[in-house]
Order: C-alpha cells, then structure tokens, then sequence
C-alpha cells in the first residue's frame, strides 16, 4: 500500500492556516482521496496543558507565565506524542495528513527566548514533512484578521512579537530548504481562492512523487 503523503501549513497566528488546511481537506476528498486534517497544539493531554498555558490559564505559582524553554519542551513532547498516535498510523495505511502547524512554528516562535539550535535538537526525532507550506502575512494584517473572531489575546499575539516571529519564520524557511527539506513560501495575504490554488499546485507535486 502506498504510503500517505505528510503537509504542514506554517505561519503567524491569524495567517488563515486552518481556514487553508480546511480547503485542502475539501479537495483531497472531492479526488476520492483518504485524507486526515490534525493541528498542533494537539487535543491530546499535553496540547491541552500548552493551550492553557497560552491563554494564561495554567501559571506558575507567583501568577508568571510559563517560561520559553518549559513550552519548547512541552511543544516537542506534544509533537511526538502527535507522530505516534496519530500521524505516522495514518501515513503507513495510505491516508494523507495535513497538519496546521509543525516543527517550523517551534523554530519561529520559541526561539523568541531560547537557542535555534537546542530547539532543534529537541525536535530531532520529528519525521520531516513531504511539504511545508509557509503563508507569509503582514502581522499588523494577522492581527486584524484575529481581532474580529477572538476577544482575548495569547502570550504571542502582541503585534511586536508577530513581527519578530514572521522574521524568524522566513529565516528559518530558508535555512531548512537549504539544508533540503521541502519548504515553500508563499503569499497568504492574496485572496483566499489565489492562495488555495497555489497551495493545491505545491501539493500536486508531492502527490507525483513515489515512494
């Protein structure tokens, strides 16, 4: 049995990854494809601790968030739990995944307070994606976007911070293609329809390789 192929679609909060991700689900299943749409933080016991902690539910004892390096490491804990249950089962019986946010949002937003490369290294044992898609949107445009479905605004959703995290989101894009994996870049402040015609081509391209 042919094995599924693995898309992640990257980019700051309010960038229309989920709406994206639910397009590409659409058109998977109107080619009788079998097709599975997941997100990170997962719904498993650990992305729900991550979820909280973002939203300032979960804190430390004096009322502090969480720390940069705590996250990380609660990120990468999801992250495998997510490959184990759910991800690698469904490549290996032929069904193709398609996950709103991988290993990409670790290096772009994490390393806001700590070291690229020990982010790294706790994210070695993810299985790289057949694709990467990153949608590239103005923050002060993400934001907007988030202001008018969301009244409440998580620990990196500050205007300036966004700014940084796109910085350090195209600088990483760049370091992993050249170090050969498949990440693509691609204008997500288009209208929705361009956006989602460019990502089902990058996505063609991936279906045409063979295992």
């Amino acid at each position: 049995m042919p094995k599924g192929k693995f898309i992640a679609l990257e980019g700051v909060d309010g960038s229309g990854i989920s709406t994206q991700v639910g397009l590409l689900k659409k058109w998977f299943l109107g080619r009788g494809e079998r097709v599975f749409a997941t997100k990170e933080p997962t719904d498993g016991p650990i992305g729900a601790l991550i979820r909280q902690a973002l939203t300032r539910r979960v804190v430390r004892p004096d009322g502090s968030p969480l720390d940069d390096t705590t996250l990380a490491l609660l990120f990468a804990a999801d992250r495998v739990d997510h490959l184990r249950c759910q991800i690698v089962p469904k490549l290996e019986h032929g069904v193709h995944v398609i996950s709103d946010r991988y290993y990409l949002s670790s290096f772009a937003y994490q390393s806001l307070g700590d070291d690229l490369e020990w982010i790294k290294i706790i994210n070695s044992r993810a299985r790289r994606p057949d694709l990467f898609i990153l949608l590239v949107v103005p923050p002060i445009t993400s934001q907007e976007r988030m202001s008018r479905d969301r009244w409440q605004v998580d620990l990196y959703e500050e205007l300036p911070k966004m700014e940084v995290i796109l910085r350090n989101y195209l600088a990483v894009a760049r370091r992993l293609k050249e170090e050969g994996e498949n990440v693509r870049i691609i204008d997500g402040a288009r209208p929705l329809e361009e956006v989602q015609g460019e990502i089902r081509t990058l996505v063609e391209g991936v279906l045409k390789v063979l295992d």
